[in-house]
């Protein structure tokens, strides 16, 4: 027997691997165990939540019902604040969805209204010492659709003064067909029959715009609004929306001063306006409330043209 290969055996080694890798096992499993076990516990730690039961989801405006709403397990962990809890169903019965939620949609708090909101409600907000007037306008003239409303606009006027014009509200030109009242404003022409510029509305809002069937174009945007996506997706693609989408008229809100200045050459037949855009440093631009839409009606518009 060779006695050095006996001593050259390290038995003791072997076992260590064995002791360590059994250690680490039993480690994972344990470790697997508490993982598993906290994971059956929070999932048995629920809180139950509203959400929407309709296949169909709610659309904008719908109010809230038995049948279209349902209570709804949720893990405590996944929970927040700004969740309707199920305990609150007799309280939230009837309210309304501000927009379209789809099918199993847990429901939070600013979703909902208490009323549905009034049309063309900006009328409602309106200043007692403001006045709305209807300007029919060239839609390609004032800037197409760049122009929205809430954009703040300039409006000039240009006729003519003389014998056979129109009724000039100063006429006291000087020969050199400078008004002597209103310096600011110079004839083109002889005193006899001059061209005129002026301001009329130095800086006043466009609150809303008309289209060719005198629709307000805001209120086509919050009626395709509430629609589910792909019916809102059908209807915007559509050769009908991108025409009732074209404007044909401004309502603006301006002073009894501004409105009453707009009147004098309302009637007239020897006159043209100039709309011009102002800055919108300062401005609320309705239509930035629909973004997306915005921009997918532009790209199917640019679409068409090509």
């Amino acid at each position: 027997m060779d006695i050095g290969r006996l001593k050259s055996i390290q038995p003791n080694r072997n076992l260590f691997k064995k002791i360590l890798a059994l250690v680490v096992s039993i480690i994972v499993i344990v470790v697997s165990f508490l993982i598993i076990s906290n994971a059956n516990r929070e999932a048995s730690d629920t809180i139950d939540v509203l959400r929407v039961k309709s296949e169909a989801g709610l659309q904008a405006y719908d109010p809230l019902t038995e049948n279209n709403i349902e209570k709804y397990s949720l893990i405590r962990k996944e929970y927040t604040d700004d969740m309707i809890l199920a305990d609150d169903l007799p309280h939230v019965l009837n309210k309304l969805s501000k927009y379209y939620l789809r099918n199993k949609s847990i429901l939070y708090k600013d979703q909902l209204l208490d009323e549905r909101p009034l049309i063309n409600e900006w009328l409602y907000e309106l200043d007692y010492d403001y006045e709305v007037v209807t300007i029919p306008y060239n839609y390609l003239e004032c800037g197409g659709d760049v122009l929205l409303p809430g954009d703040l606009i300039r409006l000039r006027v240009t006729y003519e003064v003389g014998d056979d014009a129109i009724y000039n509200p100063y006429d006291s030109y000087d020969d050199y067909g400078i008004d002597t009242y209103n310096p600011d404003i110079t004839s083109l022409n002889s005193p006899a029959k001059s061209v005129v510029t002026e301001i009329i509305f130095d800086s006043i809002v466009v609150k809303d715009m008309l289209n060719a069937q005198s629709h307000s174009i805001y209120e086509i945007y919050k009626e395709v609004m509430r629609l589910d996506e792909t019916r809102r997706q059908e209807v915007m693609k559509s050769e009908d929306f991108l025409k009732s989408i074209q404007p044909r008229a401004l309502l603006l809100a301006g002073t009894e001063e501004q409105i009453n200045q707009y009147a004098k050459y309302h009637g007239a037949s020897s006159k043209t306006f100039l709309i011009t855009i102002l800055s919108r440093a300062n401005s609320n631009i309705i239509l930035d409330q629909f973004p997306t839409s915005r921009s997918e009606v532009e790209s199917w518009i640019e679409n068409e043209k090509n």
